[in-house]
């Protein structure tokens, strides 16, 4: 019985290798925006003094505070057993329509997208935190699905769980933000693989998207979102615009060549705001040109790392509502660092998609965090884990 008990609690340990990753990331970020907005270095600074005066603390002040409110809703997460989530889920989704819905009304548009609240100085944009109610929603509808039946092979059972994605998806499409909507679909698409639905359902889902596209570019994108797929596809078309941000981001990667110029040091093109949104959407730009190609697979190398070992907590998660959760986090994680690295490289269309952990930016970091705790969670209940 001892000895049992001690494996018991050797298991039900909290992921030390989520923690210290993402605790790298957030730490990296910090240093990474005190380094690119900073007042450009000249290579004069004989003191201390004159390299302090040199950097802005003001951005990464306001982002150490978002990290703490993160933190402080993320623990309770992670500590509680996520099985309790789901009494809250039906509510969770909810506010999260009626939040989207209200947007579209009183929201006022930024660059063709609804997608802030603002009162004075505070933003918060509850695309990013709806994410997370897809992920409790869909998670809690599969498992009770695979509870009852076993699997999710019944066309009623499929249709239920695409109104639930679909409300959501719809919503956000209506604010223009085609960049957060791809998000939606992955993570849908991922939540659904691990719910072992039907390959029926997936090679039609697969056909019914690749004929919509076409009919979705014609009669449904307004001239501005066709126009940033043109750019994407030849951003000499806009040289004031997205093309123009696109073109500055690849020049100042490349102008970091292999080991990088450094950090907090002279002749850096990101300090003198050489690329547009540096500190948000474009922040993958001045980490290349500070570390190198070296530097940017280290850090790519690393998502991947985190992303595996998530992937690693779903398979060994010990009923089908965990391995869902974890998988539909590490979807939403993956397709952020797809799309923001893609648009900074210029392979994905300008969408407004920020870095997880890293881009200034209080919602998104509340809510890669708050996947941070729901993974935790799920890993420190995998004990008597049976059989899916």
């Amino acid at each position: 019985m001892k000895r049992e008990g001690k494996r018991l609690e050797k298991k039900a340990r909290p992921d030390i290798i989520t923690i210290v990753v993402v605790s790298v990331l957030v730490l990296f970020g910090l240093v990474t925006l005190l380094n690119i907005l900073s007042d450009p270095f000249d290579g004069t600074e004989n003191s201390f003094s004159d390299f302090w005066n040199r950097l802005n603390f003001e951005y990464v002040g306001r982002q150490a505070g978002n990290v703490i409110v993160s933190l402080i809703l993320t623990v309770p997460i992670a500590l509680l057993d996520y099985e309790k989530y789901k009494p809250f889920t039906r509510w969770i989704y909810v506010i999260s329509v009626v939040l989207l819905a209200a947007l579209i009304i009183i929201g006022e548009s930024t660059r063709g997208v609804l997608g802030w609240y603002e009162i004075g100085t505070w933003a918060f944009q509850p695309s990013e935190i709806c994410k997370i109610s897809l992920i409790l929603a869909l998670s809690k509808y599969c498992s009770d699905v695979i509870a009852r039946r076993g699997r999710l092979h019944k066309f009623t059972d499929v249709l239920g769980a695409t109104l639930l994605f679909a409300v959501l998806f719809v919503l956000i499409i209506l604010q223009g933000d085609f960049g957060t909507a791809l998000v939606y679909i992955v993570v849908f698409a991922a939540i659904l693989f691990a719910a072992k639905i039907s390959w029926t359902y997936v090679i039609s889902g697969a056909a019914v998207l690749g004929v919509s596209m076409p009919l979705v570019y014609y009669f449904l994108l307004s001239d501005d979102q066709k126009a940033r797929i043109r750019v994407f596809l030849d951003p000499t078309l806009d040289l004031q615009g997205d093309g123009f941000n696109v073109i500055r981001s690849k020049e100042v990667i490349g102008s970091g060549g292999f080991f990088g110029k450094g950090y907090f040091t002279e002749g850096t093109l990101t300090q003198s705001g050489y690329v547009p949104e540096r500190h948000t959407d474009f922040i993958f730009s001045g980490i290349g040109e500070g570390l190198g190609f070296l530097g940017a697979i280290i850090l790519i190398l690393l998502y991947f790392f985190l992303l595996f070992r998530w992937l690693s907590i779903a398979l060994n998660a010990k009923d089908m509502y965990g391995r869902c959760l974890v998988v539909g986090c590490s979807a939403m994680l993956a397709t952020h660092v797809f799309e923001n690295i893609g648009m900074n490289l210029g392979v994905m269309p300008v969408t407004g998609i920020p870095l997880p952990f890293i881009s200034y930016g209080g919602s998104n970091m509340l809510a890669s965090m708050i996947c941070v705790g729901i993974v935790l969670s799920v890993h420190y209940r995998t004990k008597n884990r049976r059989k899916l």
